[in-house]
């Protein structure tokens, strides 16, 4: 169980305008144990608790951080069960789970993630299919008008993908147009910034990804003009990039 009396600590001080060395007067402690507190290094001795909940005019389980461990908890439980139904194929569980989690979730990228997921696998009739589709765009869009960078790239790949099988070509399009290009990605930059075994662990994750982007480039190049030898070569490109990872 992850305490949170560190950071609820550290909040209600600011919160009071004190320093450290103030608190630690109050209380009759030193301000070293305080910061130590703050830091996560230690926890407070527990006859200590009912001084620093009396002096902050809150309960123990407010400083402890009851409240947020049990929603952590109960959090991680919804995701571990998805992730089971999904392994299953109950996808329809999943669509019911996810929407239930974000009564308690509201907005959640992750819970918005996995809930348009889980519409996009759902069988039916192709009229019930185009629907679920649908379902799922309108939970992608709300999902790129959030503030998780990451989450929104990962969303504007996936609905261009969406609107793509829908028949809306042109919004695909727009969508993909707004994906960042190969050279500014992540992968980019880490590569550049960091040193030893950082640096050729994320040089080696890369390598996978980029074999497939070269490959489907090499397959457009041979679609488009009938050349054989593009095939050839993805071929060799992406066995050789995945032997190296």
């Amino acid at each position: 169980m992850n305490l949170r009396i560190g950071e609820n600590l550290k909040r209600l001080r600011r919160e009071k305008d004190l320093t450290q060395e103030e608190l630690a007067a109050h209380l009759g402690i030193s301000f070293q144990a305080i910061s130590k507190w703050e830091r996560g290094e230690s926890y407070p001795d527990i006859t200590i608790l009912p001084a620093l909940s009396n002096y902050f005019k809150i309960s123990i389980d407010e400083l402890v951080g009851m409240e947020e461990i049990k929603r952590a908890e109960e959090y991680e439980k919804i995701n571990k069960r998805w992730l089971e139904n999904r392994n299953n194929n109950l996808h329809k569980e999943n669509v019911k789970l996810m929407k239930d989690a974000l009564k308690f979730f509201p907005n959640d990228a992750l819970l918005l993630v996995q809930l348009s997921s889980s519409l996009e696998r759902l069988d039916g009739t192709d009229a019930e299919k185009m629907q679920y589709l649908r379902e799922s765009i309108s939970v992608q869009e709300q999902i790129l008008r959030g503030e998780d960078s990451e989450v929104r790239n990962a969303t504007l790949y996936n609905i261009c993908f969406a609107y793509w099988k829908i028949g809306e070509h042109e919004k695909a399009i727009k969508q993909a147009e707004k994906l960042p290009n190969l050279y500014k990605s992540r992968e980019n930059a880490l590569v550049y910034l960091l040193t030893g075994e950082e640096k050729r662990e994320i040089a080696k994750s890369s390598l996978e990804p980029l074999a497939w982007s070269i490959s489907h480039q090499l397959t457009a190049l041979y679609e488009t003009e009938n050349d054989k030898n593009y095939l050839v070569k993805a071929e060799k490109i992406r066995e050789m990039l995945l032997e190296i990872k």
